[in-house]
């Protein structure tokens, strides 16, 4: 039996929120995808339901991606994450190793580079697809 998996983007662009789904939800079968249009938002879900994976913008108004993860992190969950970030992941390497952030992509997004970074926070083998 496949086990299924819960999925939260965050992103302050409805497209992207709107791209990350399509590309999320068939993921594997019966993959669940919530979105969130800021770091509050998306805390407050984190905080209500456990989710498998968090992908979020790293840049946004209010409480930024980095601030989402520490939160996150000072839960005690260790909920798997990547960044996307259209402003280069090299400034974010320090962060993304203290935090434990699985991936951090660049913007423009590309869909297999997505799907493949999830499978592989996820731990799902990508011939499940």
């Amino acid at each position: 039996m496949i086990e299924h998996k819960r999925i939260l983007t965050v992103d302050d662009d409805a497209r992207v929120l709107l791209i990350m789904r399509a590309t999320l939800e068939n993921l594997q079968h019966g993959t669940v995808v919530a979105t969130a249009e800021n770091g509050k938002e998306a805390l407050a879900k984190i905080k209500e339901e456990p989710f498998d994976l968090v992908i979020t913008d790293v840049r946004m108004p209010g409480l930024s991606g980095v601030e989402l993860v520490e939160a996150i992190r000072e839960l005690g969950t260790h909920t798997a994450v990547i960044w996307i970030t259209a402003y280069g992941c090299a400034n974010l390497e320090a962060d993304r190793e203290r935090l434990d952030v699985s991936f951090c992509l660049e913007k423009p997004l590309r869909i297999g580079e997505i799907r493949q970074a999830a499978l592989e926070a996820l731990e799902i083998p990508s011939k499940d697809l």
